[in-house]
């Protein structure tokens, strides 16, 4: 028998083993060592991923159910209440395939998605903060899975058989003191996250463009950049009173030029060659690119029409739950594809 087939059975015999003992630290150490070969940009890239996909898959959830239960008498609109205190329903913030958070919390928020990062740049505050998020996490899921009830129309009458009134204080206690601590340690990792991934994405599409040109994958990942910088830069002027309707639509005509670029680079590309996952990918958020752009155009609009500031709160509300959705969306694709 050929000596090479009990090598690569070794070799597989091998991985198999570090797999099953150390619950795949050694897979993670040699994705990490391939990545690196490619580069710095895919190395950090492939390290965040993990911790990435949590925030997207499962903290979002989490954050919904929280501000669902603290507030469970809301059936309308509260204006005393931040924007993101009222979500309406799930399908506002985009792709609602996923399981519910608490069925697929272990597997992708396990206390090991930071261990390639950590690898990578031993002693980087994000591990730490991934790992404070994790374990807070893992404190809070069980309480508010405690706290909601499995049919909401019927909230009170199973409040009453299960807890006395002191009992239900006290849970309610608890929820609120650890779901503020949970949210606010999701906050900042979702700052951190935030500043590392727009350092990134920038470098990554400086290594597309030097390797292969402005091509379809340059164009969407340059949209996704543009399309998050104007909900981030709308976002802070929003938040310090320093918007301007000139700078909105300054961002609007970014987001608008990017979604253009890509779709002209796409339909110039010959039949045969519109078939690729970039190609697949822009298809699938096409709608969500059209949605948000309205979104961004309608705000504008409704200012420079000197609209009421309900209108102008609820026009930016769907701002950011429309690019909430973009990039759920994106993600799942991006997720699946590449």
């Amino acid at each position: 028998m050929n000596s090479n087939w009990f090598i690569a059975l070794g070799i597989a015999l091998v991985m198999g083993l570090f797999g099953l003992a150390s619950a795949g630290k050694q897979v993670h150490l040699v994705e990490l060592w391939w990545n690196q070969r490619d580069g710095p940009q895919t190395a950090t890239a492939s390290a965040l991923a993990p911790i990435i996909d949590c925030v997207n898959r499962v903290d979002r959830d989490t954050r919904l159910t929280y501000y669902r239960l603290i507030t469970p008498e809301r059936n309308e609109r509260q204006p005393d209440l931040p924007a993101v205190a009222y979500p309406n329903n799930r399908d506002e913030f985009g792709d609602t395939t996923e399981p519910r958070a608490r069925l697929i919390q272990k597997d992708i928020c396990g206390p090991r998605i930071s261990l390639k990062l950590e690898h990578q740049q031993p002693g980087s505050r994000l591990v730490g903060v991934t790992d404070r998020f994790v374990a807070s996490l893992d404190i809070f899921t069980p309480i508010a899975t405690d706290s909601a009830p499995s049919n909401p129309t019927t909230q009170s009458a199973a409040y009453k058989r299960l807890f006395n009134e002191n009992m239900e204080a006290l849970l309610r206690k608890e929820l609120i003191s650890k779901g503020t601590d949970y949210t606010s340690i999701s906050a900042e990792l979702r700052r951190s996250l935030d500043r590392e991934e727009q350092r990134l994405r920038r470098a990554q599409l400086a290594l597309l463009e030097a390797r292969f040109g402005q091509d379809l994958h340059w164009h969407v990942l340059n949209y996704m950049i543009v399309a998050r910088q104007a909900v981030n830069q709308i976002d802070q002027g929003v938040r310090n009173a320093s918007l301007t309707p000139q700078a909105l639509a300054a961002l609007t005509n970014s987001v608008q030029q990017a979604g253009d670029g890509s779709e002209a680079f796409l339909n110039s590309l010959p039949r045969k060659d519109r078939n690729g996952d970039a190609a697949y990918l822009w298809y699938s958020v096409k709608p969500n690119v059209d949605a948000y752009l309205e979104a961004l155009q309608t705000l504008h609009k409704d200012w420079l029409a000197h609209a009421a500031p309900q209108q102008l709160s609820d026009d930016y509300y769907v701002v950011t739950r429309r690019y909430d959705a973009l990039l759920s969306y994106y993600n799942r694709q991006a997720r699946n594809g590449f």
